[in-house]
Parts: C-alpha cells; sequence; structure tokens
C-alpha cells in the first residue's frame, strides 16, 4: 500500500500485494492470506484484504462477499480478524461506510480482534458484545505465567517432565490424525456446520509454516492434537481432536503450545472463548489466568432501505439488531465461526 491513499481490495492471487498491505500492520493469523486463502476453500466465497490509507495511517480487515436474493452483504472470514491498523483514524468509519455502499454491499459482519481493536475505527453505536476471550500474555516469564494458573491446572502440570514424555511436534503424523478424526469429532461435539472444512482448507492450514500442530500419545497411538497458529503479533489456539481417552491432554497440549509460541517470541495467546459465557469451554480456558477481554463484533448497514426490505420479507424487524445478523440469512447461514468454541 505504500504511496497509495484512499482503499483498495487485494484479491487472494496477489500475495505481494497482501504481504506489502500487512506489513507492519499488527495484526493476527486469521488477517494473513495463509489463513483467508484456506478458508475460501470451504466458504467458497470471494474474499480479499480490504486496505485503506490516510496519511501514514493504514488499517486493514479480510472481507468475503456473500449474495442473498440479489443482495450482497460482507463478512470476516473464520477466525479473530476485524479492523487492524497501525495509528488513529477518526475518520475511518465514515469512509468505510461510504466505500461499502459505494460497493453496493447491504451490511456488514465484521468480527472484531481485540487484541488489535481501535475504538477509532467504528462507531460506537455499531457494537455488539457477545463473549469472552482467554488471553494469556506471553511476554511474561515462565514461572509467572505459571503462577496465574489456577491450583488445579498448577498440579496437573506442575510435574512438566513426565508431562511432557507423552508430547511431541511430527506435522507428518499429527496432521494425518486431524485429517483422520477431525470432522467425526465435530460431528459428536454437534459443532456448527462452519467447522466441516474441506480438504484444501486443511491442507492448507497443515502446510503453512505459522501453523504449529502439537499431538499427545500413549504407547504409540496419537490421542489428541491441538493446533495453534500465529504472526509476530500474536498466537491464536484455534482447536483440539481428541479420540477416546485422548481428552485428558487438552490442557498439556494448550500448555506445550503456549511455551512453544513463547520460544518463538509471540508476544500473546489467544485462547478463545466458550460457546457460551462461562461455559465449560470457557471455564477450562479460564484455568490459564491471563487476561479476559470482551468480544466484539460490528453489525453494519450501509443500504438501510434494502436491508429493511429483505428482513420485512423474511418476516423479521430490521431495527433488531441483537440476535442474528444480517437477520435476514439467519434461516439459511452457518453461525459465525467466531462465536463458536469447540475443545
Amino acid at each position: 500500500m505504500a504511496g497509495l491513499s484512499g482503499h483498495i481490495c487485494i484479491p487472494l492471487d496477489d500475495p505481494s500485494g497482501w504481504k506489502d498491505a500487512l506489513r507492519d500492520v499488527p495484526h493476527a493469523f486469521a488477517h494473513t492470506l495463509e489463513s483467508c486463502r484456506a478458508m475460501a476453500a470451504t466458504s467458497g466465497h470471494r474474499t480479499f484484504l480490504y486496505g485503506y490509507r490516510d496519511g501514514h495511517t493504514r488499517i486493514v480487515c479480510p472481507l468475503s462477499e456473500r449474495s442473498w436474493q440479489g443482495a450482497v452483504d460482507i463478512v470476516t472470514p473464520y477466525g479473530f480478524s476485524g479492523f487492524a491498523g497501525n495509528g488513529d483514524c477518526p475518520g475511518f468509519p465514515q469512509a468505510f461506510y461510504s466505500f461499502a455502499r459505494e460497493r453496493g454491499y447491504v451490511c456488514g459482519y465484521i468480527g472484531l480482534n481485540p487484541l488489535f481493536r481501535n475504538r477509532t475505527y467504528f462507531e460506537p453505536g455499531d457494537v455488539h458484545r457477545y463473549n469472552t476471550l482467554y488471553v494469556m500474555d506471553l511476554s511474561m516469564s515462565m514461572s509467572d505465567l505459571f503462577a496465574n494458573l489456577s491450583a488445579g491446572r498448577k498440579q496437573q502440570l506442575r510435574n512438566w517432565d513426565a508431562v511432557r514424555a507423552d508430547l511431541f511436534e511430527d506435522r507428518e503424523r499429527t496432521a494425518k490424525f486431524l485429517i483422520e478424526n477431525l470432522s467425526k469429532f465435530f460431528a459428536e461435539k454437534g459443532a456448527a456446520s462452519v467447522y466441516a472444512f474441506s480438504d484444501e482448507t486443511l491442507s492448507r492450514l497443515f502446510s503453512s509454516e505459522n501453523v504449529i500442530l502439537l499431538g499427545a500419545q500413549r504407547g504409540g497411538e496419537v490421542l489428541a492434537v491441538s493446533v495453534f497458529a500465529h504472526t509476530l503479533y500474536a498466537g491464536d489456539y484455534m482447536f483440539n481432536i481428541s479420540k477416546p481417552g485422548g481428552r485428558g491432554f487438552a490442557a498439556a497440549l494448550v500448555w506445550f503450545g503456549a511455551r512453544r509460541l513463547k520460544r518463538l517470541g509471540v508476544p500473546k495467546l489467544n485462547l478463545g472463548g466458550g460457546i457460551s459465557e462461562n461455559d465449560g469451554v470457557a471455564k477450562f480456558k479460564m484455568r490459564f489466568g491471563g487476561a479476559r477481554p470482551g468480544l466484539e463484533c460490528l453489525k453494519q448497514v450501509y443500504i438501510p432501505e434494502i436491508y429493511q426490505s429483505l428482513c420485512r420479507e423474511a418476516g423479521l424487524d430490521p431495527q433488531d439488531r441483537t440476535g442474528y445478523f444480517p437477520a435476514y440469512r439467519q434461516s439459511a447461514d452457518k453461525i459465525p465461526p467466531q462465536e463458536r468454541g469447540v475443545t
């Protein structure tokens, strides 16, 4: 984006443009070409990296276009992305609305990553909080990270050398395990169909240098694998897949992942949230200590008359944005991945 001003849309087939746009802008794995290209292989949506420049300020956000009865809306792809930039920009909300209207977008669901959130990038009325994330500060010493653990978690991990003996890192074995067990695991958990990743998505993810696959075994049999992704600025705990007898390795694998990312110099580990506030998934992540930022999204309407018409045709109140958004798609859409959590 050097030398450019205003808006730019960088397609998935422009890796150099994507890399240049992200340079020196703090971002998560979900902002990267590797992540977005992988997820587009499942969603089928036209996906691009939106960029904005105003003087020295640069803002980026991956977006996917979706059609519904001739109308087009936008959504952030799977993962924690949203607007990320290198400085404040009070004029950006108005500029983005103008961009969206010019492109003919009816509305947008923009997930926000609290690690990179900047309040000058959106209007307060567009913000909706729906969950809590759990974030480990990997810039702390290992002793301080251990001190932050709950009493029960400390007991699980106290004898780390013994625990570590069952853990391993082998991309070929862990990827094979995931491909063979992932679909069945998510189906048994009743996870949203958004987790029905295509083979191409999995292949792209598991071959990425920024994705770490960590496994647990007993007697030579792989029983569980956790997936982590990272950039220079943050790591993400993506999911854990286990077979019967492997669920007990989940905490050890998270600790293993935290240590691995810390060695790489990654400053934060976003563990994600629960399926709902304070559920079992949330409590599992809560026991690792750390910060608990609120998880928010933007529900924006760019062309009100079309949005209202589509909602009324579906028998829904266009003024109610407390639930699923966009409301008119809820009968056929998958639940946004940011609102789900599986361990």
